[in-house]
């Protein structure tokens, strides 16, 4: 609206001057009328300028300005610029011997173990320094619950570069007590460095959990009943108090039979013989049966018709027939070394 009614001033004030630059005569002549035109053109300047208008497009600032191209509308910001502070990025040197945790391979925390049982605990941990780990690197324990566990243990048997990565093994034995145990251990470098992991430096840790074996019923079985059958055995035997006569002279034969098995025994044989190497006997006996734990004292005389040399024996067999079953068929042969007298 400033705009409009600035515009239609101008427009008037250059009517008035073209009718006085046609001679129009006024009250004191033309030359009066330049001067009042002139005045007018003036003060029409010093309003435009006070009021800050705009001058219409195609029209001179000033007397010999170059006429101005036509307003688009837009008004148009000039940017202006802001000092600005650089600064410069400073770069700090990685340490030697640094590490990050990377995982638990195995036994994870909270991991419950059986009191008493061995297990192997797993880290993954990567090298952040700027040295390379070699085999004189160790794993230390450190502090806590040592689970068994070695004093120190190699890091690696080959070499970890700057941003290598590395699994280290310890075997541990959980507690004999159950509860919750917790043991940490550190890095030990060749030149006796000790360091952790991360921007903590904290130690590797094992958390487990001991817990008491499960207690399993057993139950015994109780052994087979024992079968009931007899068990026949030479339980004695003498020889004319003790040794043999030669050459045809009359000896005595005693001898024991005894049942030690938990049945009685039918009817069964026994026989002797002077010497194991005879081909027949020299006395025998048959036997109608013998109860559970009972025996019998078997008597006979026979003869030796030869001389013999000491160190023979003679044999006494209990169920020479085998008629018998019994708990034990190893125990019916009965030898006695012999020692001739003349």
């Amino acid at each position: 609206m400033k705009k409009t009614k600035t515009s239609i001033f101008a427009g008037c004030i250059v009517l008035l001057l073209v009718v006085i630059s046609c001679g129009i005569p006024g009250k004191n002549g033309g030359a009066d009328l330049t001067s009042v035109a002139a005045t007018v053109a003036m003060e029409l300047t010093e309003r435009v300028a006070t009021a800050g208008t705009q001058v219409p497009p195609g029209a001179a600032t000033a007397a010999g300005d170059t006429p101005q191209p036509p307003a688009t509308g837009t008004d148009t910001m000039v940017p202006t610029s802001t000092p600005t502070t650089t600064q410069t990025a400073t770069s700090t040197p990685l340490p030697c011997n640094k590490a990050t945790f990377q995982g638990d391979i195995t036994i994870p925390d909270g991991t419950e173990i059986t009191a008493g049982t061995s297990f192997i605990k797993t880290w993954r941990i990567k090298n952040e320094g700027s040295c390379t780990w070699n085999s004189s690197y160790q794993v230390i324990f450190a502090d806590g619950e040592k689970m068994q566990a070695p004093d120190s243990v190699q890091l690696t048997p080959g070499s970890v570069a700057p941003g290598g990565t590395v699994d280290i093994s310890i075997q541990l034995k959980a507690p004999a007590s159950p509860g919750d145990y917790t043991g940490y251990f550190r890095l030990k470098a060749g030149d006796g460095t000790i360091f952790g992991v991360g921007a903590s430096n904290a130690s590797l840790s094992v958390v487990i959990k001991s817990v008491a074996a499960a207690i399993t019923a057993t139950f015994t079985l109780p052994p087979p009943p024992t079968p009931l059958l007899p068990d026949l055995y030479v339980s004695e035997f003498q020889i004319n108090n003790g040794n043999p006569i030669d050459d045809d002279v009359n000896i005595h034969v005693r001898l024991g039979v005894y049942n030690k098995g938990t049945a009685a025994a039918g009817p069964f044989t026994v026989r002797f013989w002077g010497l194991e190497t005879f081909a027949n006997s020299s006395c025998g006996w048959d036997v109608g049966g013998l109860v559970k734990n009972g025996g019998y004292i078997l008597e006979c005389d026979m003869q030796y018709a030869s001389t013999y040399a000491d160190g023979l024996k003679a044999k006494v067999m209990v169920d020479t027939g085998s008629t018998v079953a019994e708990l034990d068929e190893t125990n019916n042969i009965f030898l006695y070394p012999l020692n001739f007298v003349p």
